[in-house]
């Protein structure tokens, strides 16, 4: 999700300003009314001495209003998909346009611990979201094949059939979906200009990205159904190619006790990073992971792996099969 700018009406005022605003706007004229000004401005005055407990009482509620408004301020910004962050509100975000979280992996709970379901990211959840509007439209453009590819078997069949010549009747098939396992990204483009030679690229959820045969059949099958393909194309799909690559590195740190590198944490975003990446026409880029490096406290990167940066075409997507990390001291 890109990060974007928060309105003014959702930016929380700074705590000497709303106390003054306070003071000024609401006790002062509330206190002369109440008991003359003479006494109000006595009684002002309290406030603003910090060893007075009229005055730390203003501050904790000061500071507990600015809490209350962060807290109000932030279920605001989860009704709206640029914004939104809680998984659940996500849910409901998605489901205006009749989406649902997908689920790569069933549960079991007849065992014990229990195993949780592996469910689609809310990231990716958000992406398809993004795309639904496409839903509306058959294939054609290349956000709608990728649309109904990510979206394999939730659009149900639509049929037109004539009863008279006053009736006509659309029918709609819904089929269950449970257990359909989705691409995690599709790209389409024509091979030849104006051919209508479609190919469709796709990148399975499981294990590197390579998509099984039996997935790449059912996406053809999906997306060349009646109400979907369009009459004038030719549709093919195929797995993305599949790219790997290892991340290795040597990160010197300053034997400083806030200049260590928590080693731990820099591999995981390391491997952060390569999930984000871990789609079409991806590229990995040296300086990414030199910057990723520098913000964990490295004051010396040498990169061993990738030697160069990692560029793939629009049917290629990498995958990293490791990420090592050397922690060293400075000398």
């Amino acid at each position: 999700m890109s990060k974007i700018k928060i309105p003014q009406i959702l930016t929380v005022e700074k705590f000497a300003d709303m106390r003054e605003r306070f003071i000024n706007d609401f006790f002062l004229p509330h206190a002369e009314k109440e008991v003359g000004n003479e006494k109000a401005r006595n009684l002002t005055a309290g406030l603003r001495s910090p060893n007075e407990s009229a005055a730390l009482l203003l501050d904790a509620m000061i500071l507990f209003r600015q809490q209350e408004t962060r807290n109000d301020n932030y279920k605001y910004l989860q009704h709206f998909a640029k914004t939104v962050t809680d998984s659940e509100m996500v849910d409901v975000v998605v489901s205006r346009l009749g989406l649902k979280r997908q689920i790569i992996k069933a549960g079991d709970d007849t065992v014990s611990p229990n195993i949780p379901a592996v469910k689609e990211s809310d990231a990716s959840l958000l992406h398809r979201y993004s795309l639904a509007p496409y839903g509306l439209a058959t294939t054609g453009t290349r956000s709608g094949y990728k649309f109904h590819a990510m979206t394999l078997g939730a659009r149900p069949l639509i049929t037109i059939s004539s009863e008279s010549d006053n009736v006509v009747t659309q029918r709609f098939e819904f089929t269950p979906t449970e257990g359909v396992i989705r691409p995690k990204d599709a790209k389409a483009r024509m091979l030849k200009k104006n051919s209508g030679e479609v190919e469709i690229r796709i990148l399975s959820p499981e294990g590197n990205g390579q998509a099984s045969q039996k997935l790449q059949d059912e996406v053809l099958e999906y997306c060349r159904r009646p109400d979907i393909a369009q009459e004038s194309d030719h549709i093919s799909v195929r797995s993305a190619s599949i790219k790997p690559y290892k991340i290795e590195i040597e990160a010197w740190e300053e034997t400083a006790p806030t200049r260590l590198i928590d080693e731990e944490a820099l591999e995981q975003a390391l491997r952060d990073y390569t999930e984000q990446q871990h789609k079409l026409g991806a590229k990995i880029q040296r300086s990414r992971i030199s910057q990723i490096a520098h913000n964990h406290n490295a004051t010396k990167l040498n990169i061993l792996q990738p030697s160069a940066d990692l560029v793939c075409e629009w049917f290629e997507a990498p995958y990293c099969q490791e990420v090592d990390v050397h922690v060293k001291a400075n000398r």
